[in-house]
C-alpha cells in the first residue's frame, strides 16, 4: 500500500512543516489532498510513524505529532518487507489475548469509545469509511487494555498491516456478505468485553481472524 518515496513524502510534509511538538495533524483527507497521495497510502504512512514513536493517537481526539520524536533506528524498512500471510500469522499469536485483556481492563471510557467505532462500522457506507472504522474498532480493543507494551506492540503491527501491498485480497474481504459478517463478528467481540468475559472476548477475535484468514487467503 506505502513504499519509501510515499512514507518520505508524508514525514517531510510533517515533520518539515514547522509543526510543534504536540501540534495536532491535519486530517488524513487534507494531507491527501496536499500531497496528491490516496487516503490508505497516507494512513499507511501515519501508521509506520506511530510505530516509530513521531506520531501520538488519543482515543477519540486524533493524531498529533509525538512530543519525543524517535531516533534514526527506525523499524520502518522492514516493516514494509511482511506479506499478508505474515500479517495474518501475526494477528492470530496476539489479538485474541488483547481483546481478553480488553475485557479485564476496560473503563467506561473505553467502552463507550468501543461502541462508537463499532456503530460506525456498521454505517461506513464507502472503502475509506470502512478501513478507518476496522482500524479504530481493533486499536480502541488495544488501548482498552491499558497496557503500554501491548500497544505499542500493536502500532508496530498496525505498521506492518498499513504498509503490506494487499492488491485484489482486499477486494475478497470488502463483498457484502463479508462486511456483514464482521460487523456481526465486531458485535460480539464488543458484547464479551462489556460482560467483562476474557475467555469469549479471546475466542470471538479468534473465531473473527478465521473468517478474515479464509476470505483473505483462499486460493
Amino acid at each position: 500500500m506505502i513504499n519509501e518515496a510515499n512514507l518520505r513524502a508524508v514525514r517531510r510534509f510533517l515533520l518539515g512543516s514547522g509543526a510543534r511538538e504536540g501540534a495536532k495533524l491535519p486530517t488524513e483527507r487534507a494531507m491527501a489532498e496536499a500531497l496528491g497521495l490516496s487516503r490508505g497510502v497516507i494512513r499507511g504512512a501515519l501508521a509506520v510513524m506511530e510505530s516509530e514513536g513521531r506520531l501520538v493517537r488519543k482515543v477519540g481526539s486524533g493524531t498529533y505529532l509525538a512530543s519525543k520524536r524517535a531516533d534514526s533506528t527506525s523499524a520502518a524498512p522492514g516493516l514494509l518487507d511482511a506479506t499478508p500471510r505474515q500479517i495474518v500469522e501475526a494477528r492470530f499469536a496476539f489479538e485474541p489475548q488483547i481483546a481478553g485483556m480488553a475485557a479485564m481492563n476496560a473503563g467506561k471510557q473505553d467502552m463507550e469509545y468501543l461502541a462508537q467505532c463499532a456503530d460506525a462500522y456498521h454505517h461506513a457506507d464507502d472503502f475509506d469509511a470502512y478501513e478507518i472504522a476496522d482500524e479504530n474498532f481493533h486499536a480502541a480493543i488495544a488501548a482498552a487494555t491499558h497496557n503500554p507494551v501491548v500497544i505499542r506492540a500493536y502500532q508496530t503491527f498496525n505498521a506492518a498491516h498499513a504498509a503490506v501491498e494487499w492488491g485484489g485480497l482486499r477486494l475478497r474481504f470488502l463483498t457484502a456478505e463479508r462486511r456483514a459478517a464482521s460487523r456481526r463478528e465486531h458485535d460480539r467481540i464488543l458484547g464479551a468485553i462489556r460482560s467483562r468475559d476474557a475467555d469469549a472476548a479471546a475466542g470471538a477475535a479468534r473465531q473473527h481472524l478465521q473468517y478474515i484468514a479464509a476470505a483473505l487467503l483462499r486460493q
